[in-house]
C-alpha cells in the first residue's frame, strides 16, 4: 500500500473529526482553514467522500455535512463494546437528573481514559473532553475501578505505580488501599480536590457484557455541590445503573 493512500485515509478521517467537533455544515475553505491541507488534495478528498455517500453538499452555499450513511457505520459499536445499547442514554439521563458532568472511563495502564463525556448543565460545570486521561491512583474513577479488581491485580498496579512515581507529593499507599477497601464496601468511590482544585467526583464501577470489561461511571462538578448532594447522587446513580452494576467483592 502506497504512503499516499495511507495519508489520504488519515486525512479523510481528520475531515470527519472536524465535523464531529464543530457539528455544523462547513465549506471547503472552512475545512481547509481548520486542517491546513492543500486546497487541491482537500478538494479531491471531499469529492470522494461525497461520491461514496458519506458527505452531502448544500445546493446554495456548497457547504458539506455528514450523511446518515456515515452515522449508520458506527451506530452498532457502542452496544457491541458496552454490551448494552441503553448505557449511553442512561448516562444522558444521569446528567439531566444531577445537572453535573457525567463521564464513562476505561483503564489505560496506570491511567483512566475518558470514553464518553456529557457536560453538566450548571453555569459552572466541569469541562471534560473524550480521550482525556486521568490518573488511576488517587482519583475517584481509579479507586472505583481498582475496587472491582482482585487483590493480585491491585497489588501489581500499586507496585508498578510506586516504582514509576516520585515519592514527593505522592499519596500514602495505606490511604490508597483504605480508599479501595471503602469503595469495595460501599460500591462507590469519592474524591475531592484531587485532579483539579474545588472539584469533586463520585464513581461507580460497572461490568459490561460486551467485552466483559470493567468501566467506570462518574458524576463530577464543584466540590461543594458534589459533597452536599453526595447521598442523592449515589442513590440516583445506583437506581439508573442497577442493570449495569455488579456487586464487587475482593477475589
Amino acid at each position: 500500500m502506497s504512503q499516499e493512500l495511507v495519508k489520504s485515509a488519515a486525512r479523510a478521517l481528520d475531515i470527519l473529526e472536524v465535523f464531529a467537533a464543530r457539528r455544523e455544515p462547513l465549506t471547503s475553505s472552512e475545512l481547509g482553514a481548520a486542517l491546513g491541507y492543500p486546497k487541491s488534495s482537500l478538494s479531491v478528498l471531499l469529492r470522494s467522500l461525497v461520491a461514496q455517500g458519506y458527505l452531502s453538499v448544500g445546493p446554495s452555499d456548497q457547504s458539506f455535512f455528514p450523511t446518515l450513511k456515515l452515522a449508520r457505520l458506527g451506530d452498532w459499536i457502542a452496544g457491541a463494546l458496552l454490551g448494552s445499547e441503553m448505557l449511553l442514554p442512561t448516562l444522558a439521563q444521569l446528567r439531566d437528573l444531577t445537572s453535573e458532568t457525567v463521564t464513562l472511563t476505561a483503564p489505560a495502564d496506570l491511567q483512566m481514559r475518558c470514553l464518553h463525556a456529557l457536560i453538566g448543565t450548571h453555569p459552572i460545570s466541569l469541562q471534560v473532553e473524550e480521550g482525556l486521561m486521568f490518573p488511576l491512583i488517587g482519583t475517584a474513577i481509579g479507586t472505583a475501578w481498582m475496587s472491582a479488581q482482585n487483590e493480585s491485580t491491585v497489588r501489581d498496579l500499586l507496585s508498578r505505580w510506586t516504582k514509576q512515581s516520585s515519592a514527593r507529593g505522592r499519596p500514602a499507599l495505606d490511604a490508597i488501599e483504605a480508599a479501595i477497601a471503602d469503595a469495595r464496601a460501599s460500591g462507590y468511590a469519592t474524591a475531592y480536590d484531587v485532579v483539579l482544585p474545588d472539584t469533586g467526583a463520585i464513581a461507580i464501577p460497572i461490568k459490561t457484557t460486551g467485552e466483559g470489561e470493567t468501566l467506570v461511571v462518574a458524576v463530577a462538578g464543584l466540590s461543594h455541590r458534589i459533597r452536599r448532594n453526595e447521598a442523592k447522587i449515589v442513590r440516583t446513580m445506583r437506581q439508573l445503573l442497577q442493570a449495569e452494576t455488579a456487586t464487587w467483592r475482593a477475589a
